[in-house]
């Protein structure tokens, strides 16, 4: 097969430049190798595929077949080069980052990690903040956004989800009656988050959705805020599940309901709409997903 191969390349060239003797110039080929590699080619296949003259060549009907399949062998085969070789360039330049303060330990900061330690000679500007940025007028190059895209100037790709818990403090459970559905907690106090509103769904182990809405005499703009007051008892909280797996696990925070679970927000990377990707935020969306 791989003489076979060889030989298609060498008669895609012959047909493309349209003489034995042209197709052995650009290949550093003698015509001779060149005429003998499409005889070989002609007798594995069977069937002649060019006619041969003094002054041109012409492919038979089966040389027209395959030159087109060839073309396509050889087209693959420098896409597939090309793709090694743009991944083995370094990247350059700079990379202006936009992310929710929720994503500050999240594996999405690890990731990013990793890949400057993959790219050094690129420089990384990020903005862990929860308001929301204008990407043009602040020259940045890639979003992250947390829930439901309304914006219909950027574009966007959801690369994930946020999962969360339903949690409290020990010591405020202890002062509540223990709940024994969602509706319970209606009348506990919530400390709610500037960007969400006062209300949750929670879905069960069968699939059972159910809204609850809430009250709270708390608001912060922070999720890192939320859940430190969560913990210092201020009340219900719904923070990303990697912020407290070492609280629930030594019982600083309990996890309420644990057979109702918060929705998880779809989490997506966004950029201008009028805007192409430069090739550092392309290859590090990649990279993400």
């Amino acid at each position: 097969m791989i003489d076979e191969l060889r030989s298609m390349a060498i008669f895609a060239e012959t047909v493309k430049l349209g003489s034995f003797r042209a197709a052995a110039k650009e290949l550093k080929l003698s015509p001779s190798v060149v005429s003998y590699q499409v005889t070989q080619l002609e007798k594995s296949v069977g069937t002649a595929l060019i006619y041969r003259s003094t002054r041109k060549l012409s492919l038979t009907s089966e040389g027209t077949v395959l030159y087109q399949y060839a073309l396509t062998m050889i087209q693959a085969a420098q896409q597939g080069l090309n793709q090694v070789v743009l991944e083995q360039q370094e990247l350059r330049g700079s990379l202006t980052l936009t992310l929710p303060s929720a994503l500050i330990k999240s594996n999405i900061s690890k990731k990013i990690a990793q890949f400057s330690k993959l790219h050094p000679l690129l420089k990384f500007k990020l903005f862990y903040t929860d308001d929301r940025q204008d990407l043009i007028h602040q020259g940045i190059d890639l979003a992250f956004r947390a829930g439901t895209m309304h914006d219909s100037n950027l574009k966007s790709k959801r690369i994930g989800e946020i999962k969360r818990k339903l949690v409290c403090s020990y010591a405020y459970w202890k002062e509540n009656i223990p709940p024994t559905s969602p509706q319970d907690l209606t009348t506990w106090h919530w400390i709610k988050l500037d960007m969400l509103p006062n209300h949750r769904t929670l879905v069960n182990t069968e699939g059972e959705k159910c809204e609850i809405s809430f009250e709270s005499n708390i608001s912060v703009n922070s999720v890192e805020a939320m859940t430190q007051l969560c913990i210092n008892g201020a009340g219900i909280a719904t923070p990303p599940d990697y912020l407290i797996e070492k609280e629930i696990e030594n019982k600083t925070l309990v996890e309420l309901l644990p057979n109702w679970q918060v929705e998880p927000i779809s989490l997506y990377a966004v950029w201008p709409n009028n805007v192409f990707q430069n090739s550092s935020s392309k290859r590090l969306l990649e990279f993400l997903t």
